[in-house]
């Protein structure tokens, strides 16, 4: 059945599914979980993307005008030609294709993803031009009429200006890794595209000058994880799909492929629009059922990421940021909590008497589902409990009181949106409700 859905039109993917070896987490065993919930899913998008076509829209570019005359070096190790706007020089063009001959060396060979659809001389282009918003983009070119799924050949665009070294090899290893899903799936949103291609190009170099990306993504951090508002918000965002990679992937990179290889669509010929399902979320719906523990879901993914991600660096803006509430606080959320976005609060304990208690109660917006987490945090930030506060399906208030609070500096809450109760988290809707909350905060 593997082989029937993979032939040698998607060869290079296979293998990304099958790095998926055991991997016990919390005691729970996710033995080819994206395997064959993935396999699931493609027959589910195959049914569905037919009838529908309203993901992302089919926009194929091509070549800079006149980009055949310009001066151009092709690498004799791999199948990739770099060509540079007249005036460009050579240096540059050398160095740019150092950094693409790196880039593919790694991608493709230790990271194990398939190499980008070449073009018909049997080459993939990268051409150095000005003025390229974000440094590179990597642009699809032509659909693959033979192949069974989806599948789109493409062209990067590197801004020459790029300082060559580490700023340069980022690029080009952005490139690739867009490249890559251009081959792979095509269909996956824009924000989810450019998240995780970012995930996957930061493991393939070292060079790590993001901090502004990682921080437009945590001083949003209620907004959707793929919320396309910005390319420097959707390349923060792989500090989502990154920790994604890192807990549930048994080697780098193995469970960004896994689910670009998961995810096939079918797409009708002449379509302006790409097939909707399956998505990348669709795929960690299904494959993480169960991961961390018997009966969990992607809700309890996110919600675990939401306390994860208020430690990372830099950390997420913060909601409110109050004392000891020897009386009774309410809060009220300043922004709206979109799907998969999160809220948080801290609570300093200085102050708080010897065997105090914590009260915390929360009441958010009808038509959400929200998932809350109180963490005890000791002075350096770590996390030493996480206590999820109940509630029943459907609910809009959840209470728990904190107790046995010795040793610990403060108490962090996180309210998580883990979608509506209409329907489940599309990416490709791009107008997600958000919704807001009420927190009260009380000593005992």
């Amino acid at each position: 059945m593997y082989l029937s859905l993979y032939e040698w039109h998607k060869q290079g993917v296979k293998s990304a599914a099958k790095s998926f070896p055991r991997r016990d987490v919390k005691g729970q065993t996710l033995t080819g979980a994206l395997v064959v919930s993935g396999l699931l899913l493609v027959g589910l998008g195959e049914r569905a993307s037919w009838a529908s076509s309203s993901g992302p829209a089919v926009e194929t570019g091509e070549a800079p005008a006149g980009a055949g005359a310009w001066p151009r070096a092709c690498s004799v190790r791999r199948a990739v030609c770099v060509h540079a706007t007249p005036g460009t020089a050579p240096a540059i063009t050398l160095a740019a294709l150092d950094s693409a001959e790196r880039a593919l060396e790694v991608v493709t060979g230790a990271l194990r993803a398939p190499s980008p659809d070449a073009a018909p001389d049997g080459a993939w282009h990268v051409y150095l031009v000005d003025a390229v918003d974000g440094g590179v983009r990597v642009l699809a070119t032509d659909r693959d009429p033979r192949a069974y799924f989806d599948r789109a050949s493409s062209l990067a665009l590197v801004d020459r200006s790029t300082p060559p070294g580490c700023s340069l090899d980022l690029a080009l290893a952005r490139a690739v890794a867009r490249g890559t899903l251009w081959r792979t799936s095509p269909a996956v949103d824009e924000g989810s595209a450019l998240a995780q291609t970012e995930a996957l190009a930061r493991l393939s170099t070292t060079c790590s000058p993001w901090q502004d990306d990682a921080a437009a993504f945590q001083s949003r951090p209620e907004r959707a994880v793929v919320d396309p508002v910005s390319p420097a918000f959707d390349r923060g965002a792989s500090l989502f799909f990154g920790w994604l990679d890192a807990t549930f992937g048994a080697t780098p990179g193995t469970f960004l492929e896994g689910t670009w290889a998961l995810s096939p669509t079918r797409t009708p010929p002449g379509a302006w629009r790409w097939a909707a399902t399956p998505t990348p979320f669709d795929v960690l719906r299904v494959s993480l059922r169960d991961a961390l523990w018997l009966g969990s879901t992607l809700e309890d993914v996110l919600a675990r990421f939401a306390v994860d991600r208020a430690s990372m660096a830099p950390p997420p803006r913060v909601a409110w940021r109050v004392p000891w509430p020897a009386r009774a606080r309410r809060l009220a959320a300043p922004e709206p909590v979109a799907p998969t976005g999160a809220s948080f609060v801290r609570v300093d304990l200085a102050g708080a008497p010897p065997g105090a208690r914590l009260h915390v109660q929360a009441e958010w917006e009808d038509y959400g589902r929200m998932r809350w987490i109180v963490a005890k945090l000791d002075a350096s930030g770590r996390v030493l409990a996480r206590i999820p506060a109940v509630a029943l399906d459907r609910s809009t208030e959840a209470a728990i009181t904190v107790e046995n609070l010795e040793g610990t500096a403060q108490v962090l809450v996180a309210g998580v949106n883990v979608g509506s109760t209409e329907q489940e988290f599309d990416p490709d809707q791009g107008d997600w409700e958000p919704h807001g909350w009420l927190l009260t905060l009380g000593a005992e």
